[in-house]
């Protein structure tokens, strides 16, 4: 399988939404929210986009802290993290007014229960003016609602979305290794919308055809095939 990252139109329109931000005056709020079901893409387009445009990229994990949170942060901002909260803070805010970066926060979902950490990203936006975005999960959006002194900053909200058929043309035909017939692709990925069953879908049809000394997958091989999801 070819690695490649591949523009779907979700990516596009992550895209689109990271442009807005960056280019909005700093009488607007730059806070964004990315949400969606699993599978999607999310994370590897955050990481992707992240990695391209010299950003903070920051996993929540469960049971974060708002202190183990801007260690983090001050980490990938590309400083040794303090051990105080308040020496924490400083570092990040000092470092972004001098050198402003985008800051993504991925699975936010572990920390919208924290109300010190959402206290926190607030700060961090207002008090440096840098876009920050907030990824996680479908329930994501309708969590951070309650806490209406964040939500209001959120300028930019996008929800990534199933796969197109138009999609799932591109990531085939872009990643796999071997041709894979209209017809087959037709049978084997019609139901499949999430990027990690195409994957392993790839995979398996990969596989598949080493295996078999094959050269195509036409729909001879592809019928009573099923990957788990």
């Amino acid at each position: 399988m070819r690695k490649l990252f591949v523009k779907t139109h979700n990516v596009k329109r992550f895209i689109g939404l990271m442009n807005n931000l960056i280019d909005k005056s700093n009488e607007v709020p730059k806070m964004g929210l990315v949400y969606g079901d699993p599978g999607l893409g999310k994370t590897q387009t955050a990481v992707w986009w992240a990695t391209k445009n010299e950003a903070v990229y920051v996993r929540a994990q469960n049971k974060m802290t708002n202190k183990w949170l801007l260690e983090k942060i001050v980490y990938e901002l590309g400083e040794s993290p303090s051990r105080k909260m308040a020496d924490l803070i400083e570092q990040c805010i000092s470092h972004l007014r001098l050198k402003p970066q985008v800051i993504i926060i991925d699975e936010v979902d572990y920390l919208i229960n924290r109300m010190k950490i959402v206290e926190t990203l607030r700060d961090l936006h207002d008090l440096t003016g840098a876009p920050v975005v907030l990824i996680g999960m479908q329930e994501s959006k309708t969590k951070l609602g309650k806490y209406r002194h964040l939500y209001d900053r959120i300028s930019e909200i996008l929800e990534f979305k199933p796969f197109s058929k138009e999609d799932v043309e591109v990531i085939v035909e872009e990643l796999s290794e071997i041709k894979i017939s209209d017809e087959a692709r037709e049978i084997f990925f019609e139901k499949k919308n999430r990027f990690r069953q195409i994957i392993k879908g790839i995979a398996l049809l990969e596989n598949l055809a080493k295996t078999n000394g094959l050269l195509k997958i036409d729909t001879k091989q592809v019928k009573g095939l099923t990957i788990e999801k």
